[in-house]
């Protein structure tokens, strides 16, 4: 009997063990088969991706206005090249290395691989079995990210859309080299749009006030937090339309259609349309220029949009009085190192610019930091880089008159554009007022009761009633006007100025009522010469401030010349007798600041004069006695001369309404002996200048109160006869600055240090400002032998940045320099021309250049604040001239004791004296007067010829 065989646990493990291998063979078997038909899928897969991204790709460039790329499209764009180089990589080169396929590339037909596959179906044992088996698996995982991936792929989600309606970008150049702009408009971006409703952005023509305007409308693609738009408008204004109807209808039209809402309504209708259209939303609207004859309400915009925002770019001044706004933005000119990032970056040649880096510099500083003609300019020296055509242009920038060819760039013509457009805002006289304040020199500047008191003896203000007040307040009148016009520039509370470019354009502007140009301008360091005779008789108005002139003609012909400015030459020392006397209708003569003596005789001629300038002429001792019959006199100034007490001819003066002088107790009674009861007026004077309005006295000695009282008891007498009188006196302090001396008829007298007085309303010298260190007189000692020596010497000087007056003394050997340098530098410069120089008083030979180190360290400086004297300097041992003491001492000290036996007790030199004193002198240190600007000397610097003189 046969006993059956156990069916245990071990054969029914091993008959499942042969159903799962056979089960997975059978599935790898599948896969292996299923390969070819795997792979051609895939590749199809790929080739879809390729095509579906170029298409997405394609549809954002054509739909760039209105579609942005986002986050989804780099990181679409990173899978998509991974997946291509993966399917490369692993796949194909897996599948050609497998089948027995060496060719290269992805060229081999399908066909081909699936037919090569044939042979390796059956042999399951085969290694690569398994391979392909896996490949195909890894061909199908790989096929469904593909196609995940190109389902995502749409241009909803690898693009933002940009709406329409919400912003259209605007044309704009980059503010990334000029940080100033950039600073702007980044505080409008931030802040400005998010706390104010209505803005204006205001400025001078060709500052950049519309492209700043233009990269805010493109930033607001996104827009900052805490602001949220619906609709960002932009409105070039039609400037060619004149009237404001026109005007209206032609914005109105654009807002319209930038809201898709244009041919819906026709006349008043557009206005209530814009309304509604607006009332709900959040929109801001970009104005690139504006009228104050037009009204927002009349366009639809209103101030019941609670969150509608309003910026203008004003091109019309009057819109900041008419306008209602949360903020007004003044777009100031370029600063120098942004006007040079700027010239730079449009040459865009870096090596260019530093070879000719000073001439860039002259070429920046005369375009006066306007982007616009910036921009111009420096395009046409991109176009032509030879060294001759750049200094050319230097030299065509620096004419008072620009010629025509350079008028006809885009930059300066725009601003000639606006410049004509103010002017022709202005009244005739105004007009005149304007054309006046262009014969000062550039970068001048001028005081403003200087300025008005002209205006008024040129009869261009409206004064029904011909005294100093009224036109003073018909001239802040008509000063605002100009401001607001950006024809003038307030530079500091009592100086304006006029933008470089503007007075280049006035110069060349006939004044109306006159076919030709009759103004003539000569000023500046650079200018040594005279006007023609023919000049002459054609002059009406003729400048020759700060022109190195050292003489005058001696009786020009110019019957019809009303203003002549003078001012500021220190080399010119005398007037000939004859010069006045062809000037009968003379009104204004200006000689501040002059180093003459003496006036002719010939003032007498000038019957028309109204204003009369001799302030700092530190030489003038005396008025001459024909001044009394200068009937029409009303302004002279005679402040800062030596001219210390009241002269008698004042008295004859009787159409004086403005007086200014100095006054020192010490001079005005030449006989103490006899004690007179009045001080400075005599008896009965208030009479004969009844008509006097302004009374200025600079006290430059015995300022005790009782003396203050005095004087103030006696013009208690004008101000009875006139009520309109003012006094405006300077009270010293009471300390007394030892080191500041005044020679006084042979007598020295101290000078205190004034303190500032109360403030005044009108009047320019009051107030209080630093000491002006940045200009000195420096006096060298060198060799002249001839005038052509003395001629290479001057040309040699006034070459170098910063020299504004030279003065030569032939017999002494002696060389003053005026001006914002070093005195090392002028040394060395006169050394590469060939001519040695040393500083004045400063020992002889020693190694070196000069020993030029040694001179410049011990050199005197004299601040006007109370320096040390001699004495103080040589620390307390210096023994006096002739009073013993070594040979070799005294020889070696011998400069310095011959000038102080020369000079016992002369006052520092008066400095860089315009109109108003510099407020460090101790004559005047109440006056107020500018921060730095352009320097000119008027005085005496070899009154101290040890000295090199901070003035």
């Amino acid at each position: 009997m046969s006993v059956p065989k156990p069916v245990g646990p071990s054969v029914s493990a091993a008959h499942g063990t042969s159903a799962d291998v056979f089960l997975h063979k059978n599935h790898r078997r599948r896969h292996v088969i299923d390969l070819p038909h795997n792979f051609k899928t895939l590749k199809d897969q790929v080739d879809s991706l390729r095509a579906r991204w170029k298409v997405v790709s394609d549809d954002i460039n054509h739909q760039s206005a209105t579609r942005q790329r986002n986050d989804n499209h780099g990181a679409c764009h990173s899978e998509i090249e991974w997946i291509l180089k993966y399917y490369q990589e692993n796949i194909v080169n897996r599948y050609k290395k497998l089948v027995g396929i060496e060719s290269g590339g992805n060229q081999t037909p399908v066909h081909e691989l699936s037919a090569a596959s044939k042979g390796w179906k059956n042999k399951f044992r085969n290694p690569t079995f398994y391979k392909l088996a896996k490949l195909d698996k890894d061909v199908l995982k790989f096929a469904t990210e593909v196609t995940n991936l190109e389902n995502k792929i749409t241009l909803e989600h690898v693009t933002s859309r940009i709406n329409p309606e919400i912003v259209v970008r605007q044309s704009a150049k980059e503010l990334t080299h000029v940080p100033s702009h950039q600073t702007v408009l980044d505080s409008l971006f931030i802040d400005g749009l998010v706390r104010c409703k209505r803005i204006i952005i205001h400025g001078e023509p060709q500052v950049g006030k519309t492209n700043i305007l233009r990269n805010l409308n493109n930033r607001l693609v996104q827009c900052p937090p805490g602001l949220e738009l619906d609709y960002v408008i932009w409105v070039t204004f039609p400037t060619h339309l004149p009237e404001p109807e026109d005007i209206i209808t032609d914005i109105q039209d654009k807002i319209l259609q930038r809201l898709g809402l244009n041919g819906q309504s026709s006349g008043s209708g557009k206005k209530v349309v814009i309304f509604r259209a607006l009332h709900e939303k959040s929109y801001l609207l970009l104005f690139d220029g504006f009228s104050s004859s037009i009204e927002l309400e009349d366009i639809g915009i209103s101030e019941e949009h609670v969150h509608g925002k309003v910026i203008i770019e004003a091109k019309d001044p009057y819109l900041l009085r008419n306008f209602p706004v949360d903020k007004a933005i003044k777009l100031e000119r370029l600063p120098p190192q942004d006007s040079r990032k700027l010239f730079d970056k449009i040459i865009a040649d870096e090596t260019l610019c530093e070879q000719n880096t000073v001439l860039a510099d002259l070429i920046v500083k005369e375009l006066d930091g306007l982007p616009g003609v910036i921009t111009s300019v420096a395009g046409q020296l991109k176009i032509n880089k030879r060294v001759q055509f750049w200094e050319g242009m230097i030299r065509r920038l620096k004419a008072d008159i620009w010629d025509n060819n350079l008028l006809e760039l885009a930059g300066l013509a725009a601003v000639k554009l606006a410049f004509d457009t103010a002017y022709s805002k202005l009244k005739e006289n105004d007009r005149k007022c304007i054309l006046y304040a262009a014969l000062f020199p550039k970068d001048f500047t001028i005081p403003i009761d200087i300025l008005v008191e002209c205006w008024k003896a040129e009869e261009f203000l409206w004064c029904p009633i011909p005294t100093l007040s009224h036109a003073r307040r018909e001239g802040a009148c008509v000063l605002k006007q100009l401001i607001e016009l950006n024809l003038l520039e307030k530079c500091f509370e009592h100086h304006v100025k006029m933008p470089i470019i503007y007075r280049r354009l006035a110069l060349e502007t006939p004044f109306p009522g006159e076919k030709n140009a009759t103004s003539f301008v000569r000023s500046g360091p650079e200018i040594d010469r005279h006007l023609k005779d023919k000049e002459w008789e054609m002059a009406r108005r003729v400048c020759l401030i700060q022109s190195q002139l050292e003489e005058l003609p001696a009786s020009p012909k110019c019957e019809g010349m009303s203003t002549l400015f003078l001012q500021l030459n220190p080399n010119l020392t005398s007037i000939e007798e004859p010069f006045f006397r062809r000037m009968q209708n003379l009104r204004v003569l200006d000689l501040h600041s002059k180093g003459i003596k003496l006036l002719p005789p010939s003032i007498s001629y000038l019957m028309s004069l109204r204003s009369l300038y001799l302030n700092n002429c530190c030489d003038l001792t005396v008025l001459p006695p024909e001044i009394v019959k200068l009937n029409k006199l009303e302004v002279l100034d005679i402040r800062g001369t030596s001219i210390h007490c009241l002269p008698e001819e004042i008295s004859s003066l009787f159409g004086l309404r403005c007086l200014r002088f100095s006054f020192v107790l010490e001079a005005c009674n030449p006989n103490p002996e006899l004690e007179r009861t009045w001080l400075i007026f005599s008896p009965g004077m208030s009479d004969q200048l009844d008509k006097l309005e302004e009374l200025t006295i600079v006290l430059v000695n015995g300022s005790n109160d009782g003396i203050v009282d005095r004087i103030k008891a006696e013009v208690l007498e004008f101000e009875n006869k006139n009520n309109q009188f003012k006094l405006i006196l300077h009270r010293p302090s009471q300390s007394v600055d030892q080191g500041n001396l005044v020679q006084l008829k042979g007598k020295a007298v101290y000078l205190p240090n004034p303190s500032v007085p109360a403030s005044h309303a009108h009047e320019p010298t009051t107030g209080n400002q630093s000491p002006r260190s940045d200009i000195k007189s420096c006096v060298l000692r060198m060799n002249i032998h001839c005038d052509g020596c003395k001629q290479k010497i001057k040309k040699t000087l006034l070459k170098i940045d910063g020299v504004y007056a030279v003065k030569m003394d032939v017999d002494q050997q002696k060389v003053t320099v005026t001006g914002n340098v070093d005195p090392a530098t002028l040394i060395r410069k006169l050394a590469r021309a060939g001519k040695r120089a040393e500083l004045w008083g400063a020992q002889k030979g020693g190694g070196g250049a000069f020993n030029l180190n040694n001179q410049v360290k011990n050199m005197q400086i004299d601040n006007f604040k109370g320096g040390e004297d001699n004495t103080r300097r040589e620390g307390g041992n210096k023994k006096k001239p002739g009073r013993g003491g070594s040979g070799g001492d005294n020889k070696k000290n011998e400069s310095k004791d011959d000038a102080v036996r020369d000079y016992p007790a002369l006052p520092p030199p008066p400095g860089i004296l315009e109109h108003y004193p510099p407020a460090h002198h101790p004559y005047y240190a109440s006056y107020q007067y500018p921060p730095p600007m352009p320097a000119y000397y008027a005085g005496s610097a070899e009154e101290n010829p040890n000295a090199c003189v901070i003035c």
